[in-house]
């Protein structure tokens, strides 16, 4: 499919400040809101519990606001679910109910029930919701249940194996369920609401866990940038690859500042549409260079500046069929997801928005200010020995050109000098016939003077003979044919 009809050439750099200062002006505003408000950070980056409760019946959103509220919870996060009106997704930036003070006073406690018998291991997880316990000696479900509940210890009152024995019999090792957070929070909602329901989901998110894979994406996408250049200056020149990274770091930026804008969350999907990103737009820069670097053999008497918009031009058509064609893909998502498929989808339609004019106007005029600074005398003198050579075979063409008009010259000027000829004067044909009978009386004299001779050299050749002829044979007298 051709957009642009082939041969056309846009100038496309002529409108280079604009954009090049439009670019200036998102890339500097969004790292300024990377700062200040700062990204909206999903679960993953921030830590903390994320439940789904469905009621029994419609619940107003204030009503569970001032229920969290009055727990601790004021920060809380309530996001009304598009679907159903009964359900509510919830978060809080708490992870678990036990602290590590806490779990030191517990441990205590379980110590001094168990009086005789050894305590070997008490291990809670980070969320609250699960503790590994070993003893010196067996004991029943039910025994070590009430043994817990004596110390303290929040033991799930429904479920199955909320004890469970684990690894060998002879290590008296159990896993034990424990309330969670989000069990308490929702038995804390449906009693200041008076509305039952049901806890479809909880998830948390240690704060250390979150830490961590905040950093392990920053790394990652700093990585990626790094190898892009790496690949870029081995596969081109070292003159394309800053303008690649530099319209890599713009896709990311305008994504993350579109998303601080619209407080969108920030969260591992996020990511991954960033990354995303960062190779679509990748593909569509090397599709640019390349032709470019294509364009720069094959015309070599072009300025870079030409050659860039001559690529461009002859790749337009393609960016754009492949650009519309995403985001009309992932444009359904965006409108009818849920909230972690739309923020994967917004992220794709504003990165492929911004990556197709930045491999235009972003990548693309970095290339041509670093070949004029730097690699302007090399550039200066191949275009000048393209000019050289394009200036001999216009000569050359030029030359052949009145070669062949001088031909068809040639049989037009022996044309008329023929009809010239054919049409005489009256002096130059009474000349004409007065040198033709000159000519024909010359001739008839020299016929006669040879005859004569002819004649006269038998004669002498017999006086020869007969004076000085030694042989005695005599010789016939040749006939002579008369002329």
């Amino acid at each position: 499919m051709e957009l642009i009809k082939p041969g056309r050439v846009i100038d496309f750099m002529g409108m280079r400040r604009f954009w090049i200062g439009l670019s200036l002006f998102l890339t500097i505003s969004s790292i300024i809101l990377m700062f200040k408000p700062g990204p909206k950070y999903g679960l993953d980056f921030k830590g903390g519990t994320e439940l789904t409760v469905r009621f029994e019946r419609r619940v107003d959103q204030g009503d569970v606001r001032r229920s969290l509220s009055s727990h601790g919870h004021g920060s809380a996060e309530i996001v009304p679910s598009a679907t159903d009106p009964r359900q509510m997704l919830i978060r809080v930036e708490a992870a678990s109910v036990i602290d590590t003070a806490r779990e030191g006073r517990l441990r205590e406690a379980v110590r001094r029930a168990l009086g005789d018998v050894q305590l070997r291991e008490f291990r809670m997880s980070q969320g609250g919701d699960h503790l590994v316990i070993q003893l010196g000696a067996a004991k029943t479900e039910a025994e070590l249940e009430t043994l817990l509940r004596s110390a303290g210890v929040d033991v799930r009152a429904q479920g199955r194996e909320r004890i469970k024995r684990i690894g060998d019999d002879a290590e008296h090792r159990y896993n034990v369920s424990l309330v969670s957070l989000g069990d308490q929070i929702f038995s804390q909602l449906t009693t200041d609401t008076g509305a039952g329901g049901e806890l479809i989901a909880s998830v948390w998110v240690s704060p250390k866990a979150s830490e961590k894979l905040r950093n392990e994406a920053i790394k990652a996408l700093l990585y990626s940038l790094v190898f892009i250049m790496i690949y870029v200056a081995f596969r081109f020149d070292l003159r394309f690859a800053p303008g690649g990274i530099l319209a890599l770091f713009h896709d990311a930026v305008v994504v993350i500042g579109v998303f601080v804008i619209f407080r969108r969350e920030v969260s591992i999907a996020t990511v991954a549409a960033i990354l995303t990103v960062v190779g679509y737009s990748m593909n569509d820069t090397i599709i640019v260079y390349d032709r470019v670097r294509e364009n720069l053999g094959k015309r070599r008497g072009l300025k870079m500046l030409d050659v860039i918009n001559v690529s461009i031009s002859e790749t337009f058509s393609r960016t754009l069929v492949t650009s519309a064609t995403v985001i009309l893909s992932v444009l359904p998502f965006a409108i009818m997801g849920s909230e972690v498929i739309q923020n994967f989808a917004i992220a794709m339609i504003v990165g492929v928005l911004a990556g197709t004019y930045s491999s235009i106007y972003v990548a693309t005029p970095l290339t041509e200010w670093i070949d004029s600074k730097f690699f302007h005398p090399a550039t200066q003198a191949l275009a000048a020995a393209a000019t050289a050579e394009q200036a001999r075979f216009e000569a050359k063409q030029a030359a052949k050109k009145s070669e062949s008009a001088a031909k068809k010259s040639e049989p037009e000027a022996k044309s008329s000098d023929e009809s010239e000829a054919s049409e005489p004067s009256a002096s130059e044909s009474a000349k004409s016939e007065s040198s033709e009978s000159t000519e024909s009386a010359e001739s008839s004299s020299d016929a006669e003077s040879s005859a004569k001779s002819e004649e006269s050299k038998p004669e002498a050749s017999q006086s020869e003979q007969g004076e000085g002829g030694t042989s005695g044979v005599s010789r016939r007298k040749p006939k002579v044919k008369d002329k």
